[in-house]
This record gives C-alpha cells, structure tokens and sequence, in this order.
C-alpha cells in the first residue's frame, strides 16, 4: 500500500501527477499495469468491494490512495508486506489510520516494512515537526496526568517524529539534538520538582516548628487552667449571670437562651455575661444566626449553645470538664510535630541526584548549537555550488588582469 495526501489521480493527464509518475516507474521495472491500482478510480461500494477482494488474492499487487480514502474500512491485511508514507499527514491519527492497514490481525506475514520517504531540504522536516507537536500535545491531554512532574512520559510515536524529522534535516548532528533536547527537557522537569519539592519540605518544616512551639504555648495555659479550675459537678453546680448567682441548670440554661437570642444577629466583639467553674463566660455571635459559649481563661474554650436550656449548660459542662482531654491531645500534638520536624531537618538541602547529567547535557547543548549555527550554510545545493565556484573564477580572474604586470611585447622569430 502506497499512501500520498498531497497529490490526486488525475484523469486528464495534463499535468504532473505522483500517481501517475510512480505507476510509470513500477511498469517500467517490471510490474504489469493492470496489477497497480489507484484508491480514487473506485467510487461506489460495489466496486470497492471487488478491488479489496483483488487484493485479498493478490490479483492487485500495488494499491495507492490518500489517507481520507483509503483509511478506516479498507480491510485488506491478508498479503500485505509493505507500507509507504509518500508524504507526511497533517494529524498523528492519521499515521495511525495509515499504518493500522497493515499493523492488524489477519495479515499473513510475521514481518512487513513500512517506509516513510523524506527529501533533504524540502517541506518534509515541518510536517514532521509538526506532527512531532502535535503527538506531544495529545499524549499529554490523553494521559489524564494534571501534574507537570510525569510529562516526560510521552507516546513512543512522538519520538519516532522527531527522529524522522532530524533525519529529514540532513544532518546528523540534528538527531543528537533532538534526543538531547528530549533527554534535557525531562531532566528540567526532575529538576524543577525536586526544588519545589525543597520548598514544601523548609515550609513543612518551618510550619512543624511554630505547631510546636504554639501546641506548647497552649498546654501550659491549659494546666494553669486546670490548676484554676472550681468543681461545679452534680450538687456544685454554681453559675454567674448578670451579676446573679444561680444554682439551678435549667434556669441558667434559660437566661442563656434568652441572651443568646438577643445578640445572635449582631457581628462584633464577645458580649461578656457573667462567670463559671473561675473563668469568664462570654456569647460570641457566629454564622447561621448561631451563638457560642466562650469559657476565657489562660485559653479560650467553645462550647455550643443547643435549642434547649438543659443541652446548653450541658454543652457548657462537658467543655470544661475535657480539659484533662485536651491535655493529652496536645501533648500528642506537640511529640508528633516533633517527630515530623526532625524528619524533615535530614530531607533539607538533599541534592538533585541528576544534577551532573543535566549539566553535562545543557553543555553539550550549547556545544551543538554553536555547531549548527557554524555549519548550517556550509551545504549548500549544486546549482549554489556551482555558481559560488563561478564567481570566484571570475573574480580571480579579474584580480588578475588588474594587478599584474603587463608583460613585454616581443618580436616573433621563426625557426
């Protein structure tokens, strides 16, 4: 099978047409006409039909079409043993329509070639270019991948590319750029994760510090707290509120309702409201139309203000009676963070483990870069060849005549 986009079959035979010239050529070494056929003189199914079943019988030795008119649906694998890439497509899916004729089930042959033709100095290195581009492109939107750290891991068809395009370009040292930009471009990538990932250890690291230092702050508050704190359990229970001092749950629970209600769509500062277990009680309005007990001490501790009076005073309870609780919460705290800190102090300053390769590699960058930008007009076409050996001719000859000496005239004698 023979593919070529950018050509067409044509019927009046007026102008140059790869079909036609490269069906020339096949005659003229051997293969009769009549066993090379063209994709576009077959229109209707039927005669698609029988062409497929010509070629299934390898009564069709040659079949060439574009890739729009003979790519998915033509099954015809059975005797194929090569595939020619005339020219390159403009999308990768359409390589893969191209080459899936032949790389499928029922091809009879264990090994089969497929040539991709490219003209030194023509067009074919930016269609492969882009082709190159493009791949990249969709291997990365199809891996599913949202991080930049894995984007190294390109589809192998992309590679293969970009080395048809460094082999399009003529010369080899294009094809050690390209796998040392690829090489390089992964290394920058490690590169860049590793820094951040230095980053978010010294900022874990620094954060483990001051949650230590803050968790410690809090527990020796905590244990003055405890230390300060008065008994209000079971018949002990004693509360101040609005200057009154009252022993009865329920009733506390309703004054505290009542206040709450008052306040509870007003934003500012904590409205104190009187005194428990030692330490102040304060409302603090929140979000929701929602209120909050405020137990102030060395600390400040939250307790829920509930739809009823019972459940609040409950809640209020329940609050500094956890203190103990808390205690060892943050003594927990405090010996985790520790321990996070002191993991993280060995992991600071750790070297990028391929940081020679990748300055050996941006070296040899360099070094090839400078080399191509030397050499790039030093192959230059015949026609240039020739035209720049002209000129110096001409200009040799011209220096020439102008600066040297005229020689002398002398008579001529015959012997």
């Amino acid at each position: 099978m023979v593919f070529c986009d950018l050509s067409t079959p044509s019927k009046l035979r007026r102008q140059f047409c790869a079909y036609d010239d490269l069906k020339t050529k096949l005659v003229q070494r051997g293969i009769p006409a009549e066993e090379i056929a063209f994709m576009q003189d077959f229109d209707s199914d039927v005669e698609k039909l029988t062409l497929f079943k010509e070629v299934k019988s390898g009564k069709k030795r040659v079949l060439m079409g574009s890739t729009q008119k003979m790519g998915a649906g033509t099954n015809v694998q059975e005797r194929l043993v090569a595939l020619h890439h005339l020219d390159a497509p403009w999308r990768p899916a359409d390589v893969e329509q191209r080459e899936g004729r032949i790389l499928r089930q029922g091809n009879r042959n264990k090994t089969i070639q497929i040539y991709r033709y490219v003209t030194e100095g023509s067009f074919d290195a930016y269609m492969w270019q882009t082709l190159e581009t493009k791949a990249k492109f969709i291997a990365q939107v199809m891996s599913g991948d949202m991080t930049i750290r894995r984007l190294e891991d390109l589809d192998s068809a992309a590679l293969t590319y970009a080395e048809v395009k460094a082999i399009a370009s003529g010369n080899p040292l294009v094809i050690e750029k390209a796998q040392v930009d690829a090489e390089l471009i992964r290394l920058t990538r490690l590169r860049s994760a590793h820094a951040e990932e230095q980053y978010r250890i010294r900022s874990n690291l620094r954060r483990s510090h001051e949650d230590a230092e803050a968790f410690t702050g809090r527990l020796t508050n905590l244990r003055q707290d405890i230390a300060a704190r008065q008994d209000t359990s079971g018949d002990k229970f004693s509360i101040e509120l609005d200057g009154q001092t009252l022993d009865n749950r329920g009733i506390a629970g309703e004054l505290i309702l009542r206040r709450a209600e008052k306040i509870k769509n007003r934003f500012g500062d904590d409205v104190r409201v009187g005194r428990f277990a030692g330490f102040d009680l304060f409302l603090r309005p929140s979000f929701n139309n929602t209120v909050e007990m405020i137990v102030r001490g060395k600390n400040s501790y939250a307790a829920r203000v509930t739809d009823t009076a019972q459940g609040t005073i409950r809640s209020l309870e329940a609050n500094v009676q956890s203190f103990e609780e808390r205690a060892s919460k943050l003594d927990y705290d405090i010996t985790d963070a520790t321990k996070r800190a002191k993991e993280l102090e060995t992991k600071v300053g750790a070297h990028f483990e391929r940081e020679e390769r990748y300055q050996q590699l941006t070296r040899r960058q360099s070094e090839i870069e400078e080399k191509l930008d030397l050499t790039k007009n030093q192959a230059p076409s015949q026609v240039e060849a020739d035209s720049t050996e002209a000129n110096e001719q001409k200009k040799t000859e011209k220096q020439t005549k102008t600066h040297s000496p005229r020689p002398k005239r002398r008579a001529a004698v015959r012997v």
